[in-house]
This record gives C-alpha cells, structure tokens and sequence, in this order.
C-alpha cells in the first residue's frame, strides 16, 4: 500500500535514506502531523503521519502510520492490506471506541485471553484486573496521543490474571476528533512470574545465606574475597567492609606451610568441583587460631565457566580443643599405666636383681619381632598398631606367677631338681590366673587379656612338648610364641646363678635349630633376619649396665672391622 501510495520501490526506500527524512519522524511521535512525501518525479504527495515504538522480540520497532484522505472505495481498498496484516500479526491488536466497546480484535487477541472467535469481547473494561489502569490509559491518549508498554494485568476467560504491555495510540474521525484508539499488546506473563520467582529466590538465598549457622565465603579465581555471610563475620571477627576485596590467604591463611588457596583451586578441579579439608587452622583477627571443616566448591555460570568459588565453613575449635585435651589425658594415662604394669612385674626383682633388666630387655625383641612380622602377608591385618603397643606392654608380665616361687627354689645357684623344676613350671600357671581374674573384672578386652596368654602359654613349645596345656602350633597364641623365643634369646645370653650367659653367636644357632620343634618358624626367620638388632640391643643394655665394658666392646669391634678388612 505504501508502494502505491508514494510511487517509491522497496529497493529504493531500503537502499537509501532519502525516504526516511521524508517522513520527519521525530515531529509525527506527538500525534498525527501533515507531512508531505514526492513522488519519484516529484509531484508532492499530502498524508497524515503518526508515529510510535513498539517493542516485539526483544527489540524495539518504530512505526509510522500514514493516512491520506480517499474516498469510500479507496478507503476500502487501502484497508485491505492492513486487514490481513492485523489478522496474521502474532501479537494481539485491538481497537475500541473511548466507552470500552471492541470494535476489532485479530485472532492473536483471543488466543491470548482464552476466548473462541465465535464469542466476542464486547467490553474491555470486563478484562482489566485493576480497573485504575484502564482509566490512566484513557487520560494518557487523550492528553499524548499514544502510550508506550504499560504494564497492564488482564483476566483471561478462566480468570487467569495475564500480564500485558500495552502500547496504544489514538483514532480520529474526519474532523480530527478521537474517537477511539488502536492497541498492541506483548504478553509477558512468563516473564514477570519468571522476574517474580528469581525475586524471591533471591530473597529466600539472602535470608537463608546471612542465618545458615556455617560460615560461608564467596571468592574469585584469584582469591579475593568477594561476599560472606553473618556468621563468617562472628567466626572471623572482621567487618564486611574490611574483608572485602581482601585476599583469602592474607587474612585466613595460619601458616606459610598450609597449603594456598589456589593451590586449592586446583585440587577442587580434579575433584570434580569440590574439595574437603578437616581441622583447617585459620587465623582470627584478633590473631588467635581456630580450626574448621572446610568444604570447597566451584560456582559455574551458564556456560559452565568457572566465575568464583565458596568456603563453606564449620567452627571445629572447641572440639579439637576438647580432642586434644583427651588425647593429652589418654597419654598421661597410658603412662601412668605402663609405668603401674612394669612395676607389678618387676615385683620379682626384690628377690631377683637380674628381673628389671630382663624386662627391658624382652619388651624391646618383641617389638623387633612384632614390627618384622607386621610386613608379611600373613600379620599385617592381625598385628595392628594397637595390638604392638599392648603386646610390647604385656610381654613384662610373662614371669609375673614367679612372685608365688619360693626363694629357694628361684634364686637357686645350681640346677633344680626334678621336683623343683615341676614346682617352677606352676608360674605359668599362677601368673595366667591373676592376669584373667584381673581381666575378667574389667569386663572387656585389654592390653590384659595379652598379658594373660602371654603368662599362660610362653612356655608352650610348637611341638606340642611345652607346658602348661602342651598346646601345638597355632594353638598357642601369637603373642606367646613371640614372647617364647624372646625369652629364651634373653635367657641364653643373660648370667644366671648356676652359670654364665652364652654369646650372641651361640645363642643364634640354639634358635635356628629350634625352628620348627620348639618356635614358630615365622617368628624364627623374624628372629634370623634381625639377630644383629638383638645383639646391639643386648650390648645397649649392657654398657647402661656396666659402662666400664665400653673399652671391650670397642675392641670387639675393632678387631671384628679388622677381620672384615682382610677378608675382603
């Protein structure tokens, strides 16, 4: 239409904008204004112009209405175009005359309110949900002219409010007086529930952000302190001003041995975006230390970018106060109860002067032994950490029945007799007595309850020829079995009243040829890997003993380096 009107082509409106100050935009936005358009030849061409913005498609659109006076056929004629232009316009378009009457509405109009074509809207007032926002539009276009995406609300057929922007300008009759107007609306109900949904959310995350009882610190991938909650801010003893912008490590970090928080970051990316530390040590402003579970994330824009990260934080300190405290109280109790054990096994040496050195003496084997088995295979799940430190406190209480032998059958300078030696045996036995009735009242298993069999059964030999019970093989405890050969080692290179303590090399070999009759085969290659660690732990004790001896041991020594020399 526009086309015929003017005479211009399409081409020529496009391709230059010699059309477009034709038009004098900016004067015809008031309302409608005469303007005269030329014809490709020239000859003047007289219209009526308004223009309005109208905004579709997340962009905003200028229209320019132009009316030039036909008679009735022309009339008709030009209107066709904008007939089906109005019909097909995806956007709902209706006029009404200035007392509510719809006078036309295409087909976008009623899908938008849920109405049939076959059943009119006679009366837009009957829509508005806010009946004030009808009437300001009314007092805008009689006083503008035209109004610009006001924000309405409609009832659909159902009573559904729908949320419309509304741009409308006004009709005119001949005589130039309004009559009515014409309406475009855009529909931006998703929209506005979308802004109303994010709007509570948001207010939802900044009541749940500054109450959640953990502390919570927001920083860039560089480790400036972007945002924190309230009780970051109690945790931590700084204002948000003085924190923000602040670097993390800076303010938090306790240690130049911790790790950095962006050596972090790179933990959290190999951690599928997350990272946890337990007992962190942080510093406070007032330079105190305290201590948290530390959970790190990284935080993802929609294009699954990396834009920041979170410390989410839980005040650990009193409980690791508390930890240490214990673990401080469960250490002076250990000791005190390892120093109680030791001197209720050294009951014996008030009559025998050899017993607390022999003590010492055996606790260190066993552990040798013990800590030898722990790397094979077969021990590692049964010789625990736990299970080493009670079986290196028992082993004392081995002889602990002697104290029920009479002296002159234990300190007896020459071999015992047959009767003697039976009577000698009972020690075993009156020893695991005690150690279980003891055990027994304390109602669970102890370092005790080692102790016990350990008394019972560490004269039990692996061919079933030992005493008490002559158990066999694995039928002894493992704890028995190591403290049998420990004992007999410490026996053999020990003086005893009725002779003198054999070498280290002699005693070795007593052992070997026991492997597999009287010890454990196990503990024996334990023993024959570690015999030269038995033998500096024998001369240790024997120097504290007699430090007089140190001249012999160093020519021992010396002449054994000697005879290595030439050797080689």
């Amino acid at each position: 239409m526009l086309l015929r009107l003017t005479g211009w082509k399409s081409k020529d409106i496009l391709a230059s904008e010699e059309f477009m100050r034709h038009l004098e935009v900016e004067k015809c936005r008031g309302g409608e204004r005469p303007i005269t358009i030329p014809d490709p030849q020239g000859l003047p061409c007289q219209f009526l112009a308004a223009a309005f913005d109208v905004e579709a498609d997340s962009r905003t659109y200028t229209l320019v209405r132009l009316r030039q006076e036909l008679g009735a056929q022309a009339a008709s004629s030009a209107s066709e175009p904008f007939e089906r232009l109005s019909q097909n316009i995806g956007d709902p378009l209706l006029s009404a005359n200035l007392k509510g009457r719809v006078l036309a509405a295409n087909p976008a109009f009623y899908r938008l309110l849920a109405y049939p074509p076959e059943e009119p809207i006679m009366d837009i007032a009957a829509l508005y949900v806010y009946k004030e926002e009808l009437e300001d539009k009314l007092v805008r276009l009689l006083e503008h002219d035209s109004i610009y995406n006001l924000d309405t609300h409609l009832y659909d057929r159902e009573k559904v409010i729908k949320r419309v922007l509304d741009s409308s300008w006004v009709m005119r009759d001949s005589r130039g007086v309004v009559t009515g107007y014409t309406s475009i609306l855009k529909d931006v109900s998703y929209l506005r529930n979308l802004e109303a949904r994010l709007m509570i959310s948001e207010r939802n995350y900044a009541l749940l952000f500054d109450t959640i009882l953990s502390s919570i610190i927001i920083v860039d991938p560089l480790g400036k302190i972007l945002n924190w909650n309230y009780t970051a801010e109690q945790l931590y003893g700084y204002s948000w001003e003085e924190v923000n912008g602040a670097d993390f490590d800076a303010l938090f970090r306790s240690s130049s041995h911790r790790p950095t928080l962006l050596s972090i970051f790179e933990l959290i990316e190999q951690n599928q975006g997350r990272f946890i530390e337990a007992e962190v040590p942080r510093q406070r402003k007032d330079g105190s230390t305290i201590y948290t579970y530390s959970s790190y994330s990284s935080i993802e824009n929609s294009s699954g970018e990396v834009i920041a990260y979170s410390v989410i934080e839980k005040d650990l300190t009193e409980r690791v106060n508390l930890e240490r405290k214990l673990k401080e109280s469960f250490n002076s109790l250990k000791q005190t109860q390892s120093a109680a054990i030791l001197g209720f096994a050294k009951l014996t040496e008030y009559r025998d002067k050899d017993t607390g050195k022999h003590l010492k003496r055996i606790r260190e084997y066993v552990k040798v032994l013990a800590t030898s088995l722990k790397g094979r295979p077969h021990y590692t799940e049964y010789i625990t950490d736990r299970y080493l430190e009670d079986l290196c406190l028992s082993s004392v209480l081995h002889d602990v029945g002697k104290v029920a032998i009479e002296d002159s059958i234990l300190l007896k300078p020459a071999s015992l007799t047959e009767e003697e030696f039976i009577r000698i045996k009972d020690h075993a036995k009156m020893g695991g007595d005690a150690l279980r009735d003891v055990d027994r009242e304390l109602r669970q298993q102890s370092f005790l309850t080692l102790g016990k069999e350990i008394a019972y059964y560490h004269h039990e030999r692996w061919d079933g020829k030992g005493y008490p019970e002559g158990r066999k093989g694995e039928q002894i405890p493992l704890s028995a079995r190591i403290v049998a050969l420990a004992d007999v080692y410490d026996a053999l290179t020990s003086d005893r009243p009725y002779r003198r303590a054999m070498a280290h090399e002699e005693a070795v070999e007593i052992i070997r040829e026991g492997r597999g009759t009287q010890f454990d085969p196990d503990i024996t290659d334990a023993f024959l890997s570690n015999e030269e660690v038995f033998d500096r732990i024998r001369k240790f004790h024997e120097f504290e003993e007699q430090p007089e001896g140190i001249d012999q041991l160093l020519a021992d020594s010396v002449k054994t380096l000697s005879e290595a020399a030439e050797g080689a």
